[in-house]
């Protein structure tokens, strides 16, 4: 049963986010994607360069985004390519295929999903496959590779010689950074159904900060991985497994001494890092992690709306409608705009004062999936199909 209603969830998902089509194959849709908007650009942003990353990541479900480090900015795609490009000529400096490994044979495929993270001069990504990878950022060597208890659908996180990942089995798993040795690991109860996705953890102040799949945000310390804390973003209401669905997918956020996080099906909330106080919620639902700015949060809501919250208070400063059912990225502030991608190609430009479209630009037809990263003065996208594009800010 649990398997089944996963795969529901999958597919409801796919089919709501993705295609914005009907999931009864009745005459009218459920839901309808927005059309590409009418948009008379003021700017088109250059294209500085532009590189095939393997085959990418297909139509497949996949939090692989490119990562920036010194000079390099490292990319992966999901069968097993890892590349290092020079980020500012796009030269590729290496390029390793973990599909080669022992323990990929059979599948003939790495199935990477999670990751990139870049510390230690170290890059380190996760699989379907229940693998985590250590590869050397100066040559491309693999340096280790452990099999962890589930799927690692979201980014590795490091500090202090650990690395820590979470899995689709719900533990909460740390090795060390240099063996790949397993250091502790626990875990939390998961509910029937779930969306496909995890919450990459945060460090901060000697604790592991993580969103769960029933609604909570955990916390346990990163020397032994005891439990020190747990709050309630989210309570399930509603009279189905689906109405019920409270997954903290996104990224908590951390500014100072202050806890940011949301829920499907659920609220945006504001709490004291350390003391657990409330400072004030609001009703949104979302699953993609959030974009920081001087004094906001940027948020893409589950119908692909776009939102800037006051972080001081909540309050909204603008929205953004237009793209419905899209099938959004996350957002990223650049500097005067915010950045989303949709899932047929599109990226937009907001303006990060009003919230309007004021530029966008087709980079590829088989769509965009995750945010892109912003470096400096330029942006790095990485669709579907594999393409790695470098744009330079207006």
């Amino acid at each position: 049963m649990h398997n089944w209603l996963k795969n529901l969830a999958m597919t409801l998902m796919a089919g709501i986010a993705l295609q914005g089509c009907s999931l009864f194959n009745s005459e009218e849709d459920v839901v309808k994607m927005a059309p590409v908007p009418q948009v008379e650009s003021r700017f088109d942003p250059e294209v500085l360069w532009s590189k095939s990353v393997g085959s990418g990541v297909g139509k497949f479900y996949s939090q692989l985004s490119p990562v920036v480090a010194d000079d390099q900015v490292f990319a992966a795609a999901r069968d097993g390519d890892v590349m290092a490009f020079d980020k500012q000529s796009g030269d590729r400096k290496w390029t390793i295929d973990l599909s080669d490994q022992p323990e990929n044979a059979e599948k003939r495929s790495a199935r990477l999903s999670g990751g990139l993270t870049a510390f230690y001069g170290k890059l380190f990504l996760g699989s379907e496959n229940g693998y985590v990878y250590a590869i050397d950022q100066t040559d491309g060597s693999l340096l280790w590779s452990k099999q962890v208890p589930g799927e690692v659908l979201a980014a590795p996180v490091a500090d202090a010689g650990r690395i820590v990942v979470v899995t689709s089995s719900g533990k909460l798993v740390a090795l060390d950074a240099e063996k790949g040795d397993i250091l502790w690991s626990t875990g939390d109860d998961q509910p029937k159904l779930t969306l496909r996705g995890q919450s990459t953890p945060v460090l901060a102040a000697g604790g592991v900060v993580y969103g769960r799949a029933d609604g909570r945000i955990g916390v346990v310390l990163l020397d032994s991985g005891m439990l020190a804390n747990v709050s309630r973003v989210a309570s399930p209401r509603g009279a189905t497994e689906l109405d019920r669905m409270v997954d903290v997918d996104a990224q908590p956020v951390i500014i100072g001494d202050e806890l940011y996080a949301v829920a499907y099906n659920g609220q945006l909330m504001a709490r004291k890092l350390i003391s657990g106080e409330e400072l004030w919620k609001r009703k949104y639902s979302s699953y993609q992690n959030m974009g920081v700015g001087p004094m906001e949060l940027v948020l893409t809501d589950a119908k692909s709306h776009v939102y800037a919250v006051d972080r001081s208070n909540g309050s909204e400063k603008w929205a953004n409608t237009q793209l419905s059912y899209r099938n959004l990225t996350a957002p990223v502030t650049f500097g005067d705009y915010v950045v989303v991608g949709d899932g047929e190609g599109y990226l937009y430009w907001l303006d990060d004062a009003s919230g309007r479209i004021v530029a966008m630009q087709e980079l590829d037809s088989d769509g965009l999936y995750v945010a892109p990263v912003a470096d400096g003065d330029i942006l790095y996208v990485q669709t579907r199909s594999g393409d790695l594009v470098a744009l330079k800010r207006p």
